[in-house]
């Protein structure tokens, strides 16, 4: 939608966020999503964000198009050249802690410090890149009457998937002075708020609340679905460590010998980076050729287009005691409207898969895999056009609701 196309604004918002096209990193699109929906619910929207500036991160130019036409005011902030901002990027470490970002810092806090932020209901934040509520915190020291609303797509301190010590330290030294400043606190998930609220005052459960990553239907081809040859299915994003295909070839071996009648007439494709060493056991190998497919990373919007395109999408978890997330790929499965089937722990995705009521199993449930995928290969080959999951649950993912449930937020700060 082009800016031309943006219903008059009902307010002002200021979404600061180092994540922003055409840096690829994960949380760019969840991003870009519901601030995409807000502006065109009638709020306008200017955004301060991260300069192309860090050469470690990948870039992404498949939003940034769509960024340009929906959002007027963009301000790019690059690494401040004074001298002591100079020393640390010069460290290998302090310009790491908490996050490549950091050394964004000053030039964010001066950026901000020289905006007029009275003009704007509320300045939005999102994480997981967590210097940026550093920043907030002395923002809001200095201008008590800004609301500040901070969105965390994962937890902070007590991070299961932190390792580093030093990073470690500072997100515990720096949580609670950021959940203490902020006027409202947004999760993705349940399990990550829950998290964060072990370490607070119950008395801050009131300012809190659990939104997911938003899909946005506006992404998507608007022609129908491909017809493939085979019923394909896929799997988009990176796999590595615990988070295997391990799990789905020993399904498909079972699946095979149970259902000989499919041999050869499904495919699973995926889409990202997959050490190749995943495509080499014993068991991937025994299975029949043509059966896995790989093609490597595809700017975002390319992927959307083949999660439309697909006959069923994957979803594999690690395998883990717990998923504290709610990834905001799950929002886009459900926005492709193809069937889904996951391999998921207890957590976020397995408690999404069951409401929206379709094809899921632990990832350790080899026999619970392979039916699930039976399950959804009967359903694509005889009744594709039958309705495979909660309408009603889905749109709760769609930009629109999403979009309204932030700005619901705002009119009440």
């Amino acid at each position: 939608m082009s800016a031309a196309l943006i219903p008059p604004s009902k307010g002002r918002i200021l979404l600061f966020s180092y994540a922003f096209p055409p840096m690829h990193v994960q949380m760019t699109a969840a991003v870009y999503k519901p601030m995409a929906a807000i502006t065109r619910s009638g709020f306008a929207v200017d955004v301060v964000c991260a300069d192309s500036f860090c050469k470690e991160l990948p870039l992404d130019y498949s939003l940034l198009l769509f960024a340009e036409n929906t959002f007027k005011d963009i301000t790019r902030l690059r690494p401040s050249t004074t001298l002591a901002s100079r020393l640390r990027a010069s460290s290998r470490v302090f310009s790491r802690i908490p996050d490549l970002m950091t050394v964004l810092s000053e030039s964010a806090y001066e950026t901000l410090m020289d905006m007029d932020l009275s003009k704007y209901d509320a300045i939005m934040t999102w994480s997981p890149f967590h210097s940026i509520n550093a920043v907030m915190v002395r923002v809001k020291k200095a201008r008590r009457n800004v609301r500040w609303i901070a969105q965390f797509s994962d937890p902070w301190a007590g991070n299961p998937l932190e390792v580093n010590r030093l990073t470690k330290f500072w997100n515990e030294r720096n949580e609670p002075r950021a959940v203490s400043a902020a006027d409202f606190i947004v999760h993705s998930s349940r399990y990550s708020l829950d998290l964060m609220l072990k370490s607070h005052p119950k008395a801050f459960q009131r300012k809190t609340d659990v939104i997911p990553h938003a899909y946005d239907e506006a992404l998507f081809p608007q022609r129908p679905k491909a017809h493939n040859e085979k019923i394909l299915l896929r799997y988009v994003g990176a796999l590595y460590g615990r988070r295997s295909p391990e799990p789905l070839f020993h399904a498909l071996v079972s699946l095979f010998m149970r259902r000989p009648d499919l041999r050869g007439k499904l495919c699973v494709e995926f889409i990202g980076s997959i050490p190749p060493e995943m495509l080499q056991t014993t068991v991937a190998l025994s299975l029949p050729e043509g059966t896995i497919l790989t093609v490597g990373s595809l700017p975002f919007v390319e992927s959307i287009e083949k999660m439309y395109d697909a006959d069923i999408l994957v979803l594999v978890e690690a395998n883990i005691r717990q998923n504290l997330f709610l990834p905001s790929k799950l929002s886009d499965y459900m926005g492709s409207r193809t069937p889904i089937v996951g391999l998921v722990p207890p957590g976020g995705s397995e408690d999404a898969l069951k409401q929206l009521g379709c094809w899921h199993a632990r990832p350790d449930d080899i026999d619970g895999i392979s039916r699930a995928i039976e399950d959804a290969v009967v359903h694509v080959m005889t009744r594709p056009d039958d309705q495979w999951c909660d309408e009603s649950y889905r749109n709760t993912f769609s930009g629109n609701h999403v979009a309204s449930r932030f700005t619901d937020i705002i009119g009440r700060l």
